[in-house]
């Protein structure tokens, strides 16, 4: 546009012309991709001028060429910004129903992780005793939802370590940390360690939403509300999801 206006401004020379229909060429299919409709459109453009041979004046029909091709211009970056608009709401659908599945998982977990004691004729089982038998059934879990479920991921160093994320949801861009309760960690060290994770997986490029599970089967959290308001209400380049369970 800042060139269109530069250019009613002035004599446009052939040399400028041609550059100025190149760019705006360039524009367009960088723009809309394959798609080069809007290219064909303004390539038309301003090529209707009508006056008879003695009116002819090449200045003048440039300038109506530059005008017409303006018009288009301003269309093309109305189309944009809907495009852009349809494309935010359709990410944020997504996002919205990925974590909606997320969050379903967890607060089914601890039901899960109950049924799975009552095996036929006392079959062994797997009893949840540490973090990693929770990590262990929530892959699993998590398997049967997403496609991309990367566990272990490497996180950027931060603090001079190289900690791994648990769980990444690739395609969702979404994180998950995992903790268990248990006799040696308090809550204030709980809450430590996955403030420390928040500050440290802001960093990694396809932590868009981080959600942080607390498995506390024995009940060990006091405060309940109050950790997890703290948590989320940490500053954050990210949203911060918090669930503690099973629910009481």
């Amino acid at each position: 546009m800042e060139r269109s206006n530069g250019l009613l401004q002035k004599q446009p020379s052939d040399a400028e012309m041609a550059a100025y229909r190149e760019t705006l060429r360039r524009l367009l299919t960088d723009a809309f991709g394959g798609d080069l409709t809007w290219w064909y459109v303004a390539d038309r453009a301003g090529s209707t001028l009508i006056c008879s041979d003695d009116e002819y004046d090449v200045i003048k029909h440039r300038h109506f060429e530059i005008r017409e091709k303006s018009v288009v211009l301003i269309e093309c970056i109305s189309e944009l910004k809907r495009n852009a608009a349809r494309s935010f709401a359709a990410t944020a659908s997504r996002e919205v129903s990925s974590l909606g599945a997320l969050m379903n998982i967890l607060r089914q977990f601890h039901r899960f992780a109950t049924q799975l004691k009552k095996r036929h004729a006392g079959r062994e089982t797997l009893t949840i005793k540490d973090e990693h038998d929770v990590h262990d059934l929530l892959h699993a879990l998590l398997l049967m939802h997403f496609l991309d479920v990367r566990p272990e991921e490497s996180a950027p160093s931060f603090a001079g370590a190289s900690p791994r994320l648990d769980f990444l949801l690739k395609e969702e861009q979404i994180v998950v940390e995992v903790k268990k309760t248990r006799e040696s960690l308090t809550e204030r060290g709980l809450c430590d360690e996955l403030l420390a994770d928040i500050a440290r997986y802001q960093k990694h490029p396809n932590c868009k939403i981080l959600v942080c599970f607390i498995y506390d089967p024995e009940t060990r959290i006091t405060n309940v509300s109050g950790l997890v308001s703290d948590l989320e209400s940490t500053p954050s380049a990210m949203p911060v999801h918090v669930f503690i369970g099973p629910q009481h």
